[in-house]
């Protein structure tokens, strides 16, 4: 019975911190702009005992493995620019940015995607990649 017990906090527990995590990132999302003259997406977390370090090469990877061409980084200053080709766009990129600040006990990520006007991305895929990315950098 015990044992039982302990299994559903544990996993009560790691749903709840799941949810918690998806509903920050969720939370702060925002879409500015329109189809016809473009749009950005943001996001942000604060994200306590974090090392700055470890999440910038945490992010820098899943961000190249996500297909992103990484066009600039600094580590020292905490962002990566990075851009994608836009499909039948003639030449166009859609741009990334991701910055991750120090504040005392926490860090904050920032990410920020750009599209121009008659382009579309799925609001739903940009806020789940946007999470992923903030996700792997709390990955241990």
């Amino acid at each position: 019975m015990n044992n039982k017990l302990i299994a559903v906090s544990v996993l009560w527990l790691s749903t709840s911190a799941c949810h918690t995590y998806a509903s920050q990132c969720a939370e702060n999302f925002s879409v500015e702009g329109n189809f016809l003259k473009g749009k950005t997406f943001k996001t942000w977390e604060e994200i306590a005992s974090l090392n700055s370090q470890d999440a910038f090469k945490k992010i820098y990877q899943h961000i190249a493995q996500d297909g992103w061409k990484i066009t600039n980084a600094d580590e020292k200053l905490g962002i990566i620019s990075a851009s994608q080709d836009v499909s039948f766009g003639e030449g166009k990129t859609a741009p990334l940015n991701i910055v991750l600040e120090e504040n005392g006990s926490y860090s904050r990520v920032s990410i920020s995607y750009s599209i121009s006007g008659g382009v579309s991305s799925p609001k739903k895929a940009v806020l789940k990649s946007f999470c992923d990315t903030i996700a792997a950098a709390k990955k241990p």
